[in-house]
């Protein structure tokens, strides 16, 4: 292999699962974006509710043994799984050529360094979450190359792992800017979520977990259905807090006002629909939602936290409030509601956002550019 080739990449993703939410979505889209750009894509997980969206594109999918950890509670790393996968990863590395390996999981880079120290293939370590405070480990765990979806994370790495700048690139995902709702696709969708089209929506869409904050803008909402007593709120996914969600709009007499759409594959036309959408995040490395919403022309209404302010811009595309004030939250949805015009263009400025920063060419060739320069130090990899 030369160290900088000119043919299209020979390229291997690897994430433990496959499932419903922002890390498979940023991996489906990249991985899709190379495949038309020619790449041989080969991908390897432990299955998941999203594998199915591969096979459109990627031209070999392994299933392979990537279970991060024993029992519940995710307390006990699965060394005996690690060995495998990474025995596994070597494999697949050799059998299908890969030139260059990139990992979308903190398990599943520790199982392709392991494959790497084998076929000397260079691993490019994509973080789309808090690494181990470990400095040892997470620094063991990287590539010769990172990406992060945030400024947040970068330094993050930097400050942990003692990493130089030049070897941690930030890369949100690209959109595609989606086409505008029919009327009749419109009318369907608000049959189908049973809402009334002439009345306020607000849209949130992430999974239904703890850190995702939903319980703050449930908390929320009776002060808003006061000033807007027709609104309704969507809630888009699905999770492990859901059951205790629908109990809390029982409880704080919003429920009405509430509809739990479950995970779907088209919560980007839920957010198209709605007038904005609002991200109550108590954590957020970046939020795949944010530049989504944007791409639809909807401002987003977002906690203070993480990588969210580095996109987020007060006045100019949205709202930032404090983590889990629900009073903060409560007072801004209603002053976006008073003020339709503004929305208006806080959306358009989100779109230029887009348009500019956040295109799938631009995620492919910033990507493409980190690989090059993984090549071009396989031989440095980070001890």
């Amino acid at each position: 292999m030369t160290t900088l080739l000119t043919r299209p990449l020979r390229v291997l993703h690897v994430r433990p699962r496959l499932g419903v939410g922002g890390a498979t979505e940023y991996l489906i889209r990249l991985a899709e974006s190379q495949a038309e750009a020619g790449y041989f894509v080969a991908i390897a997980s432990g299955g998941g509710e999203w594998s199915r969206r591969v096979s459109a594109f990627a031209h070999h999918y392994d299933r392979i043994p990537l279970t991060p950890y024993l029992g519940p509670g995710k307390r006990t790393p699965n060394l005996p799984a690690l060995l495998a996968a990474g025995l596994k990863l070597a494999h697949i590395i050799r059998s299908r050529r890969i030139d260059i390996v990139n990992t979308h999981h903190r398990f599943a880079a520790l199982a392709a360094k392991l494959a790497s120290r084998l076929t000397n293939v260079p691993v490019v370590t994509t973080l789309q979450e808090v690494p181990w405070k470990n400095r040892r480990l997470t620094r063991f765990a990287l590539g010769v190359q990172a990406i992060t979806m945030s400024a947040m994370m970068k330094r993050f790495v930097m400050e942990t792992c003692g990493v130089p700048s030049d070897r941690v690139t930030v890369i949100p995902i690209g959109i595609n800017i989606p086409s505008s709702l029919s009327d009749e696709h419109r009318r369907c969708l608000l049959e189908d979520l049973g809402l009334d089209g002439s009345a306020p929506i607000i849209a949130s869409v992430g999974r239904l977990v703890a850190r995702k904050g939903h319980i703050h803008l449930l908390r929320a909402l009776p002060t808003v259905v006061q000033a807007h007593p027709t609104l309704q709120a969507v809630l888009v996914g699905d999770g492990e807090e859901r059951a205790s969600l629908e109990q809390a709009a029982r409880d704080l007499g919003v429920a009405r006002r509430v509809t739990f759409a479950g995970a779907r594959s088209d919560a980007v036309d839920i957010m198209a629909l709605a007038d904005f959408t609002v991200l109550p995040s108590l954590e957020e490395e970046f939020g795949i939602v944010i530049t989504e919403s944007f791409a639809c022309a909807k401002p987003v209404v977002a906690t203070n936290v993480g990588g969210i302010p580095e996109h987020v811009r007060p006045m100019e595309n949205g709202i930032l409030v404090p983590p889990g004030d629900s009073r903060a939250l409560a007072e801004q949805i209603i002053f976006l509601l008073d003020h339709p015009e503004l929305v208006q263009q806080l959306g358009q400025q989100g779109r230029r956002a887009v348009e500019q920063h956040y295109t799938r060419q631009r995620f492919f060739e910033r990507t493409e550019a980190v690989y090059h320069a993984a090549l071009q130090r396989r031989s440095e990899v980070v001890r």
